[in-house]
């Protein structure tokens, strides 16, 4: 392999990120369609609370899922063009995203969100983290090594 040759494990992470995008998207659709779920599931929760605070609670709740899904997707398609040009600072934020990811998730799990939301909202970590242990194999070390030393 030349030091500008891509490695297999650099592509697949690429092809890995970009699914976890398209997992997003899937997960942002999910929030939206389970707007009703969601709401039954906070009437059962908190059923001494008025239908204004249901409101505002889902209202919270479905921006804050939606931002997360967006902001994820984005982050992912980032990730991918980062990692297929080389930059080696793509490991470092694919371990903090992935560990940030993996975090909320946990906290989503202990909200009263729908079972269905908050799958959806881990799918793409999870395909996140395996791209971003391709990312730190040796083949693709090597290969971000070599591209900041042609880049110095």
């Amino acid at each position: 392999m030349s030091q500008h040759q891509l490695p297999a494990s650099v592509h697949r992470a690429s092809r890995a990120l970009y699914a976890a995008a398209l997992l997003a998207f899937a997960a942002a659709a999910a929030v939206v369609a389970g707007q009703t779920h969601l709401t039954q599931q906070l009437h059962e929760t908190y059923p001494q609370r008025s239908a204004d605070q249901i409101d505002m609670a889902q209202s919270s709740i479905l921006t804050y899922l939606f931002a997360l899904a967006a902001l994820g997707a984005a982050l992912f398609v980032g990730m991918a063009r980062a990692g297929l040009r080389g930059r080696r600072w793509v490991r470092g934020a694919g371990t903090s995203a992935v560990v940030l990811g993996s975090v909320l998730a946990v906290y989503n799990f202990s909200q009263p969100h729908p079972l269905l939301m908050t799958l959806a909202g881990t799918a793409p970590c999870a395909v996140a983290l395996a791209a971003v242990a391709l990312l730190w194999t040796r083949e693709s070390s090597a290969y971000f090594t070599s591209r900041r030393s042609v880049a110095a």
